[in-house]
C-alpha cells in the first residue's frame, strides 16, 4: 500500500461512488465484492513511514511541530488522533508536500484544506513554501485568521 493509501489493484475512488450512486447493487454485494478497495489505515505505521521518509530525528519533529514529547508519542503511537490543526503543524515540521498532508488530514478524518477559505489558502500557501509552524501562524494572524492551535 502507498502513502496515499491505494493499491494498484483497486477500483478507483470515482468507480467506487458510481456503484454506491447506481443504487442497483445490494450493500452486502457491495461490501463483498469491493472489499479489496477499502482502506485500512494504521495511523501508527503511516505516521512513522513519514518520519522515517522525512529523515529528521522525532527530538527535531517535536521542537518543530511545539508539541510535547508525550502528546507527539500518543499520536504517532496512535494513542491520539490529532485536531486539524495539529496534523498541520505536524506537516509543516515535517516538511510533508499539500497531497501529503492532505492525506494525514483525510486518514485522520478531518477535512482537507480548501483554497476557497481564506485560512486553508494561507496554510496551504505555508506548506507548499516549507515554512514553520510560526511562519504560518504570523501569516494567519497578519490576515485576521486565527493561528494555528
Amino acid at each position: 500500500m502507498t502513502a496515499s493509501g491505494v493499491k494498484a489493484s483497486e477500483k478507483n475512488t470515482n468507480d467506487l461512488m458510481e456503484e454506491l450512486n447506481d443504487g442497483k447493487v445490494p450493500i452486502e454485494n457491495y461490501i463483498q465484492s469491493n472489499s479489496d478497495s477499502f482502506i485500512n489505515i494504521d495511523l501508527s505505521n503511516f505516521w512513522k513511514e513519514l518520519i522515517n521518509k522525512s529523515g529528521m530525528t522525532k527530538t527535531d519533529i517535536i521542537n518543530k511541530s511545539d508539541f510535547s514529547y508525550v502528546y507527539f508519542y500518543d499520536v504517532i503511537n496512535g494513542r491520539k488522533i490529532p485536531s486539524r490543526d495539529k496534523i498541520i503543524r505536524l506537516a509543516l515540521a515535517l516538511g510533508l508536500s499539500l497531497d501529503e498532508c492532505q492525506t494525514a488530514l483525510k486518514f485522520c478524518g478531518r477535512s482537507q484544506l480548501y483554497p476557497r477559505i481564506k485560512r486553508d489558502s494561507i496554510i496551504i500557501h505555508g506548506i507548499n513554501r516549507k515554512l514553520s509552524i510560526y511562519e504560518v501562524s504570523d501569516k494567519l494572524l497578519s490576515f485576521g485568521e486565527e493561528d494555528l492551535k
